[in-house]
């Protein structure tokens, strides 16, 4: 019989109700870099990402050409920042991108002057994160890939049939995970624009599924599907030959946008035990939602009273002209940004 390694113990979290409208919607999915002229290239090489507008920087001026990556030497710095990051004298810089099919942005993130690791995290680890793309070409997009060398996580090193589809797992640059796989004829025809990207999931490994739920679902009103057992091939997709994995497919208010939350279970010595994270924002791969919320002084309250802990310092937000932000920590790591408009201001949207 198989030996399974156990599953992470979960501080207790106090259960929260949430109201089904506190979140809105989703701005960004931000990973930091390690470097953003390597980190760029490989997405839009691969699936034709580009470089897009700030959300928050207001309407643009006619044909306002997209923003484009700032140089190492002029990275900001600014103290409303470190505190919402917790990186005081940090430097600091964003590279925003849109994907096609896509109704929130892609950003990189990247800091200087401040320590941060380089962890690579496994499919299993808790709080690993993956961007989950169905893509119009999957081949075209593996033959990108091997021109790059681009490290491969599913077992056997090429496309596999699995229920979603035939799919590959690999890392980008900085060996955050990513999927593709490729959408159907029916997808396709249904796409709303060109691109290679279809369709645009996000993905998080997490401890204990049922913390993970009461953070998603019972204080920030995500709709949640049946938990799903996943095939063998699923497990080879990513990265097992043995073990179990359950995915718990949500959905994020006021959106069709998939959150699937995936807890593994790993027979002991068939491969890297699981490593929870614990996430700063400048370490290489931190992943980061940027979600859309109303009320956000009563979702502070019940965030608070939940026993969640805060990124931010003192777990006040920042005011912008746009509105206000701050970072919780979901129970497995990941950076949970609240952002809440300021009265007048028009969601940003992406085109």
């Amino acid at each position: 019989m198989t030996t399974l390694a156990p599953a992470f113990a979960q501080p207790r979290i106090a259960p929260v109700a949430a109201p089904p409208t506190v979140v809105r919607g989703i701005y960004n999915w931000v990973h930091t870099t390690g470097d953003a002229e390597r980190a760029f290239p490989f997405y839009r090489d691969v699936l034709g990402i580009e470089l897009a507008r700030s959300p928050f920087a207001g309407p643009p001026a006619a044909n306002a050409p997209p923003e484009q990556i700032r140089a190492k030497s002029e990275a900001g710095s600014d103290p409303l920042v470190w505190d919402l990051t917790n990186t005081r004298g940090s430097r600091f810089r964003t590279v925003f991108t849109h994907a096609s099919n896509t109704p929130f942005g892609l950003e990189l993130s990247e800091f200087f002057d401040i320590p941060r690791s380089e962890r690579t995290p496994n499919p299993w680890d808790p709080g690993a994160a993956k961007l989950i793309f169905r893509v119009r070409d999957l081949a075209a997009a593996v033959a990108e890939l091997r021109a790059r060398a681009t490290p491969v996580v599913t077992l056997g090193g090429s496309p596999l049939e699995s229920a979603a589809g035939r799919s590959l797992l690999v890392r980008d640059p900085d060996g955050s995970l990513v999927q593709l796989t490729q959408a159907s004829t029916t997808e396709i025809a249904a796409a709303q624009s060109g691109g290679q990207i279809i369709e645009t999931a996000i993905g998080i490994s997490v401890a204990d599924m049922k913390a993970a739920l009461d953070f998603y679902s019972g204080l920030l009103g995500f709709t949640v599907r049946q938990p799903r057992r996943a095939t063998a091939a699923e497990l080879r997709l990513n990265g097992l030959a043995e073990g179990e994995l359950v995915e718990t497919d949500t959905t994020i208010p006021g959106t069709a946008v998939s959150l699937v939350l995936a807890s593994f279970r790993v027979p002991a010595g068939q491969a890297p035990a699981p490593h929870r994270f614990q996430w700063r924002i400048q370490d290489v791969g931190a992943p980061q939602f940027q979600l859309e919320v109303t009320g956000l002084e009563a979702l502070l309250e019940r965030t608070t009273r939940a026993g969640y802990r805060f990124l931010s310092v003192g777990a006040k937000p920042i005011e912008r002209p746009f509105g206000r932000f701050v970072f919780v920590i979901d129970p497995d790591g990941v950076l949970v940004e609240f952002v809440e408009r300021a009265p007048g201001q028009a969601s940003p949207g992406h085109p």
